[in-house]
């Protein structure tokens, strides 16, 4: 196997170093020679240099690149090794930082000596009086000195002082502001939606025709705001609302006098918690023969893409989608025209949909209507235009399902 050690360029360099430690002997002797002995000298050095480069330099690097094939060859060989070794030389490089900063004079921060106690107590300011101390204290609290330094304490005055909520003890008028709705009036006094269309039968008869300047009755308290009929007795009142004598009778906004708590005709009563039935509002149905094969499929559709601008409550059981003016409408399911015209119940131009399975589709303030009663019409097919007929504050179309002549939300039967 080769050897790339070098060996020859060492007895190279012997004999060259014998024959400069002659010249050198020589030149002591005579000054001519020395001259003579350091040209041979240099001849000498040029010749063991260039022999040097000639053999040893071309078998170093012939070793070298063995050395790192090999290394390269076998290099999974020797990740055990090369770890550990790395793991070494991190320790010793970490301990080396250490030691070098362990040298370094870092600057010391100057600590204040405690002062001693005689210190402490001769750098107090002792007031003299008790006048001079209530006015350090006021001084600190900004507050300029008493006149009178043991007058009454007075309390500081706060701008931002909380009034909190107490409940009203009669009943009060209101006047409406634009942009009030039923239930942006009863949540700013506190009271359910329903008290106060129960309390205005105007407002009740037509929740979305609040009228700016008009005024409605607000009741303290939730409940129904009756007047007193000819006839009408505290248990007749009771059953009517479905509540006990004694709530009407011990409420203190009426002004009952025991023993007999004596009402007249036109006196108003509030019915604490009472409750008034839904009355819903009815239109002339269509009394001739059904179409064949008019029947819906119970899957109902959206009759105009719109956006709603009143949801499904108690004083509104149905949804208004904002459309404009004109806006075809669809029939949400497949049945027959019941009625098709103009009512005076606030819907103005009404398309009632039966679906001959329990439900029926209203499609109310119409600005026109292209079906007739009796006629036969399928889901998705055109029946009316959108338009603000009737009690309508704005061009929508008010929508309603019923099942069993029950008002639905529609909601849960749209996708």
């Amino acid at each position: 196997m080769y050897n790339p050690t070098p060996t020859g360029g060492i007895s190279g360099r012997v004999a060259g170093g014998k024959r400069i430690k002659l010249a050198l002997d020589t030149a002591k002797e005579d000054p001519l020679a020395l001259r003579d002995g350091a040209a041979r000298g240099k001849t000498a050095i040029r010749e063991a240099l260039g022999r040097w480069l000639e053999t040893t330099l071309p078998r170093f690097f012939a070793w070298l690149a063995v050395t790192v094939w090999r290394w390269g060859g076998d290099w999974r060989g020797l990740r055990p090794f090369l770890t550990r070794t790395s793991a070494h030389v991190a320790v010793i490089a970490v301990a080396c930082v250490a030691l070098a900063l362990s040298s370094v004079r870092w600057p010391a921060l100057a600590a204040r000596p405690l002062p001693s106690v005689p210190e402490i107590f001769a750098q107090q300011t002792t007031p003299e009086t008790s006048e001079d101390a209530l006015a350090e204290v006021l001084a600190n609290n900004g507050q300029p000195p008493q006149p009178d330094s043991w007058g009454p304490v007075t309390r500081r005055v706060d701008p931002h002082t909380i009034i909190p909520d107490r409940p009203r003890l009669d009943v009060i008028t209101y006047t409406v502001q634009l942009g009030d709705t039923v239930q942006a009036i009863a949540a700013r006094f506190g009271v359910d939606p329903t008290t106060v269309l129960w309390a205005n039968p105007a407002v009740e008869d037509a929740p979305d025709l609040l009228r700016i300047g008009q005024e409605i009755i607000i009741l303290p308290i939730d409940g129904v705001y009756h007047t007193v009929a000819e006839g009408d007795t505290l248990e007749s009142i009771a059953e009517k609302y479905k509540v006990d004598v004694e709530e009407i009778a011990s409420c203190e906004y009426n002004h009952l006098e025991p023993p007999d708590f004596a009402i007249e005709p036109g006196m108003k009563l509030i019915v604490p918690g009472g409750e008034k039935p839904w009355v819903p509002r009815v239109v002339t149905s269509y009394t001739g023969p059904i179409p064949e094969g008019a029947r819906g499929t119970g899957l109902f559709q959206w009759p105009v893409l719109g956006y709603i601008t009143q949801g499904y409550w108690y004083g509104h059981r149905a949804i208004d989608l904002g459309v404009p003016v004109g806006t075809a409408v669809r029939a949400a399911d497949g049945g027959f025209v019941s009625f098709a015209g103009w009512t005076d119940i606030g819907y103005g131009y009404l398309v009632v949909i039966d679906h001959a399975n329990g439900f029926a589709t209203y499609y109310a303030h119409l600005s026109n209507f292209y079906v007739t009663a009796g006629q036969a019409v399928e889901r998705g097919q055109v029946i009316a235009a959108t338009g603000n007929t009737g009690w309508s504050t704005g061009p929508h179309l008010h929508f309603e399902i019923r099942y069993n002549g029950v008002q639905q939300n529609p909601r849960a039967y749209l996708p």
